[in-house]
């Protein structure tokens, strides 16, 4: 059964899936790829660009070019109408992040998904991250010991977005990420500072502290988490960091390299003392031969699912992406009121 599926919206991360999705009917993954945008000049555009069809409408998509499956990478606004209305149509579809506006929305989109008995994934990609699926693992296996804490920088530079500032648009990826290495449990609170941009409402840095349910990871007191999301990293440029440090051994995981990542040892909470004074405890490399770009797994995991070639739980469901938004709903209430905000009820 020949299987086509459509990128509606076709700004930056737009592009993106249009070029991985190219890259992936070379393999013969799908049969058909068409780009959707309400400008008609930049669809034609995309089309000629990556040897595509086109189109503006993405509620005629289904008639017109009989579809499976979309991914939806347009505004965060326009998330909750087109997913629900594509899915209506009988449409398995690929929502970025985050998911919706609000929770309100996030819980439509998912009960459309269920009410209509079709797919639904949520753009958090770096779940797919190769890095991320093996710390996931050594963690569960007790390898770094008890968690102590997570750390980690995600900056760039760039102008504000006019529809989410950053913690919806980057800030929702570390917590996200802090879930999943921590066996997909809440944080009990979050707290956060941002800064605010040119863009009136819209933050472009912030720094977020989430603190999880004692026990979590094995740490009895719980394990606190540091994140640092912006904008304007003006000095550093790109950055994309993660440090996970356990009792025992500490993982150093750069996104942007998709070969592997950095294991210091440090068995039983070792100093650096035990090592030669203040340098990093000793490392060894964790090389991931098979690792490929966050994005291209996704996409692929994803359309092997609406083909029903897996039937493997998703690493990005619904309730991950309503999860994020929570997140995220609570870091802005915190940031605009100056305190923490109680998230899970799980008791701690």
């Amino acid at each position: 059964m020949a299987f086509s599926i459509a990128v509606v919206g076709t700004g930056y991360w737009g592009r993106n899936h249009l070029r991985t999705l190219s890259a992936l009917n070379t393999e013969g993954l799908l049969d058909r790829l068409i780009v959707c945008d309400v400008d008609e000049a930049r669809a034609r555009e995309m089309a000629e660009e990556f040897g595509c069809d086109w189109h503006t409408d993405a509620l005629a998509l289904k008639e017109r070019f009989n579809i499976n499956a979309a991914t939806i990478a347009t505004p965060t606004p326009q998330h909750a109408p087109l997913a629900i209305a594509l899915m209506q149509q009988g449409v398995d579809v690929l929502v970025e992040k985050p998911l919706a506006m609000n929770e309100v929305e996030a819980e439509e989109i998912v009960a459309a998904a269920a009410a209509n008995e079709r797919l639904l994934m949520v753009g958090h990609l770096f779940r797919h991250h190769a890095s991320i699926r093996e710390a996931c693992e050594m963690i569960a296996r007790g390898e770094l010991g008890p968690i102590l804490h997570i750390e980690s920088d995600r900056l760039s530079v760039r102008a504000p977005r006019p529809d989410i500032g950053v913690i919806a648009a980057l800030g929702i990826h570390d917590m996200d990420i802090c879930c999943d290495l921590l066996g997909d449990t809440t944080p009990v609170s979050v707290t956060a500072t941002a800064l605010p941009s040119d863009e009136d409402g819209i933050e472009d840095h912030a720094v977020i502290h989430l603190r999880f349910p004692k026990g979590t990871g094995g740490n009895p007191r719980g394990v606190p988490c540091v994140l640092t999301v912006s904008w304007r990293s003006r000095i550093q440029g790109k950055v994309r960091d993660l440090r996970i440090i356990g009792r025992d051994a500490s993982l150093h995981i750069d996104y942007l390299d998709h070969g592997g990542f950095w294991v210091h040892r440090h068995p039983g909470n070792a100093h650096g003392q035990q090592w030669g004074g203040f340098d990093a405890a000793p490392r060894d490399r964790v090389e991931l031969p098979l690792g490929e770009p966050s994005l291209t797994a996704e996409l692929r995991r994803f359309i092997h699912a609406s083909k029903g070639f897996t039937d493997e739980p998703l690493l990005t469901s619904g309730a991950v992406g309503v999860a994020g938004v929570r997140l995220v709903e609570a870091a802005l209430a915190s940031a605009a009121s100056g305190s923490s905000v109680a998230f899970s009820q799980q008791a701690d």
